[in-house]
Parts: C-alpha cells; sequence; structure tokens
C-alpha cells in the first residue's frame, strides 16, 4: 500500500508563480501611471496656491517688512523662470521687486504660457505679460490654469495628449 504524496506538483506551481508575476507587471504599470497623473496634478495645484497666494497678499495691501517704511507697496508678481521654477516677487516704492517665495516642480514637466502676472494693491487690477494661461504638460498629461481678467484663477486638469502617429511612406 502506497502512501499518498502531499504537495504541489511543479506544473501548479509554475502557473501560480505566472500568474503572480502577470498581476504584479499589471499592478505596477497601473501605479506607476497613477503616479505620473498625480505628479502633474501636485505641480499644477501647487502653482495655483502660490497665484492666490500673491493675489492674497496684494489684495489685502500686505506690505513685506523688506520693503521698508517710508515705501508703498505696488503690488506682487507672479513670475515664471526658465528651467521650472517660478518666485512671488514684491514691488514696492524705490525699490526692485524683491523675492518672497522661490519654488519649482520637477524636471520632467514643463510650462508654457504667461511669464509673469503682476496682482495690484487693494484690487488695483492685474497686468498679464504672455497670456491668461499656463500650460503644465508633462507624463502625456496636460493642465491648464487660467487668471481672468477679474482675478479668478481655475484650474482645467486631466488632458491626455495622444501621440500623433507618424506616416510611413
Amino acid at each position: 500500500m502506497e502512501k499518498a504524496k502531499k504537495g504541489f506538483t511543479l506544473t501548479e506551481l509554475l502557473v501560480v508563480i505566472s500568474l503572480t508575476g502577470i498581476l504584479s507587471a499589471v499592478g505596477l504599470a497601473s501605479y506607476i501611471s497613477f503616479n505620473r497623473r498625480e505628479t502633474v496634478i501636485q505641480s499644477s495645484r501647487k502653482i495655483v496656491q502660490d497665484l492666490r497666494l500673491a493675489q492674497s497678499l496684494a489684495i489685502n495691501n500686505q506690505k513685506p517688512a523688506d520693503c521698508g517704511d517710508e515705501d508703498i507697496l505696488k503690488g506682487y508678481i507672479f513670475k515664471i523662470n526658465q528651467g521650472g521654477s517660478y518666485q512671488i516677487l514684491a514691488e514696492c516704492t524705490n525699490h526692485d521687486p524683491f523675492t518672497v517665495k522661490t519654488d519649482s516642480i520637477p524636471s520632467n514637466l514643463a510650462l508654457s504660457g504667461f511669464s509673469q502676472i503682476k496682482f495690484k494693491v487693494l484690487r488695483g487690477g492685474i497686468e498679464f505679460s504672455g497670456g491668461q494661461s499656463l500650460t503644465i504638460s508633462g507624463f502625456n498629461q496636460v493642465n491648464v490654469i487660467t487668471v481672468g481678467s477679474g482675478g479668478e484663477i481655475t484650474l482645467s486638469t486631466g488632458a491626455q495628449i495622444t501621440p500623433t502617429p507618424t506616416e510611413v511612406p
């Protein structure tokens, strides 16, 4: 009388290991895609937050200490620099604009659109340089930030870039 052997056959083990590998690969690809999409969205939200900060400081006429007692605050400038960085600058009389805040976005994202926006104090209006919208793109995703002439700041997220097929002659 033979004893029944306990355990799994080699075929059963190979099937389980193969299925685990396939599911892991699909899950990892989905996670990478999600992570890239979120990088674009979070960078866009950070820029909107800093635009609103500059706008709020100007509307409330919050003069930084570096302005000096004799100077008058003219406004705050949100300026896009090359390389994906940007600054919030305070502009006072008798001074060149000086940096209040500097930040940047990840290097694999690109900014295009306006080069700077000046928010004037006490609802004095907005001066645009290079248009009213800013595009953040990367990982086949595009988000657009628009600043209206009345000061409203909106973020449009989720536009996906589909690659244009190349023609073969």
